[in-house]
């Protein structure tokens, strides 16, 4: 068999009666799977990489009937089908309505909630109206080019806040430029001549100016955002080399619950920033001519991972 045969609540429902060999499988996630699945399942979750050991567990004879089923109204069973097809399972079938479908049916789910309607990504409501940024855990990684060259590396945050009332934002993050490294050349002893130049007055003039500054005047959430996308909007002021300039970007806010460490709220996003706008106008052609070999684009692009817990 080439592809799968896809199959109705009623073929879902004598399958196990008529295939006395027959494995029935959810392949959601197990915290789902314990919540509602339908009964007789067992279950292997298509989103592991270690999928078809698990099947090879859970339906060890390749030759017998195998229905799989997930969340409906999503690829998940159609993909498990594929992956077992391509592994040698000969006879293998999808319930494409899965969960959805079986409960719009009027049939009984098994579980610790059987009734319950879960949303799939539910959408981030800042759990607490305070959060204070954690320095050890966020990092701001920077990429800069020029005609023949990337130079790549992180810069840390000293201190931050987010206030959030009515799910709109607003807060600060201050950078510590000291903290300015480099990765792409570690162990090149070209390494520490480009940490130099960077925290000369030619660049972030560091020894001046050892902080920068974002102000966020305005998180506000995007309708309708799904949950691999941007969900916010910024606006803020970024303060660089005693300079303020406006800044805009969609962001990711992610509620994240630490086992060990409870509750945080993540901060993540890209921003291309035109260094020149701060007075970073080194190697800048469109400030001097004739740069040869020391040309340096103006935009550097930021990709930040921030960190708050409640405060």
């Amino acid at each position: 068999m080439s592809h799968p045969i896809m199959v109705t609540v009623d073929d879902v429902r004598d399958f196990l009666g008529e295939n006395a060999r027959g494995v029935l499988v959810d392949v959601l996630p197990s915290e789902q799977y314990d919540r509602h699945h339908i009964p007789g399942s067992a279950q292997a979750c298509v989103f592991e990489t270690a999928f078809l050991d698990h099947m090879s567990k859970v339906a060890p004879d390749r030759a017998a009937p195998v229905l799989v089923y997930g969340a409906g109204n999503s690829l998940d069973a159609a993909v498990a089908a594929a992956k077992l097809l391509g592994a040698g399972y000969r006879d293998v079938r999808v319930f494409a309505g899965g969960v959805d479908a079986w409960r719009a049916a009027g049939q009984a789910l098994e579980g610790s909630a059987p009734e319950k309607v879960d949303p799939a990504f539910p959408p981030l409501t800042p759990q607490f109206p305070r959060y204070s940024l954690l320095p050890g855990e966020s990092v701001i990684r920077w990429v800069g080019r020029n005609d023949n060259h990337s130079h790549w590396g992180t810069v840390g945050l000293s201190s931050g806040e987010l206030r959030f009332e009515s799910g709109r934002g607003a807060g600060f993050v201050t950078v510590d430029m000291n903290s300015l490294a480099n990765d792409d050349l570690a162990g090149s002893s070209w390494q520490d001549a480009l940490l130099r130049h960077l925290a000369s007055e030619d660049f972030f003039h560091v020894a001046r100016f050892p902080e920068a500054r974002l102000r966020l005047t305005e998180l506000t959430p995007l309708e309708d955002a799904s949950a691999g996308m941007p969900n916010y909007h910024l606006k803020g002021l970024a303060g660089i080399r005693g300079h303020e300039q406006p800044v805009e970007a969609d962001i990711s806010l992610r509620n994240v619950l630490d086992e060990k460490e409870g509750n945080r709220l993540i901060l993540a996003g890209q921003l291309n920033l035109d260094r020149t706008l701060w007075g970073v106008l080194y190697g800048s052609a469109r400030y001097f001519r004739y740069l040869g070999m020391h040309k340096v684009d103006d935009l550097i692009s930021l990709d930040a991972h921030v960190v708050f817990r409640p405060a």
